[in-house]
């Protein structure tokens, strides 16, 4: 084993510990109940450590994740990743973003109080390099990549693999192991 795949091996079973105990903090009865914005706001953080952006792009010192929509209470949950480091970047967030201004975002965090106007927004995103992240239902479904979903008392997340394709992202295979669904796939 190269020391390479021992490196993402070791980042893939930290990804599956934070999820993990995540998780475990929202179901537990023991433990204290985390709030599911901030549940949400980590998977978006940790969805930085596993997409591949563009040479272009990969080479920038921050990863900018930019809230879009009615999203007071996701945005301040990810104001706690803001300055921290993901993937040998600078992890920052933007919120009250408006959809014009995606072009200089890698992470659209979506969140409306409606579905439509999330779709809305989505067709504002960039064509390339610019990773969408939503709650709203059916988000995956109608061109978003990745959509954080409530299955019962856990929170999952379903990837659309041809939306991550047109924009010229990849994800890797451990975080397509952990989804719960993967969209139409690339062809």
């Amino acid at each position: 084993m190269t020391l390479r795949t021992r490196t993402r091996a070791l980042r893939c079973l930290r990804w599956v510990g934070t999820v993990g105990v995540l998780l475990c903090a929202l179901a537990g009865q023991a433990q204290p109940h985390l709030p599911e914005e901030q549940l949400k706001a980590a998977f978006v953080f940790n969805f930085a450590k596993y997409i591949e952006w563009p040479a272009e792009e990969g080479s920038l010192a921050q990863i900018v994740a930019c809230v879009i929509g009615d999203a007071s209470a996701i945005g301040d949950a990810l104001g706690a990743f803001h300055g921290r480091a993901v993937a040998g970047r600078t992890f920052h967030v933007r919120r009250h973003v408006q959809p014009e201004e995606l072009d200089r975002c890698h992470i659209a965090v979506l969140s409306d109080s409606s579905d439509r106007g999330v779709v809305a927004a989505l067709k504002h995103v960039p064509a390339q390099a610019v990773l969408t992240v939503s709650d709203a239902d059916g988000f995956v479904d109608g061109g978003g990549m990745i959509g954080i979903v409530r299955n019962g008392d856990r929170l999952q997340f379903d990837i659309n693999q041809a939306a991550l394709q047109r924009a010229n992202l990849k994800a890797s295979s451990q975080l397509l192991k952990l989804a719960r669904n993967l969209g139409a796939r690339p062809r």
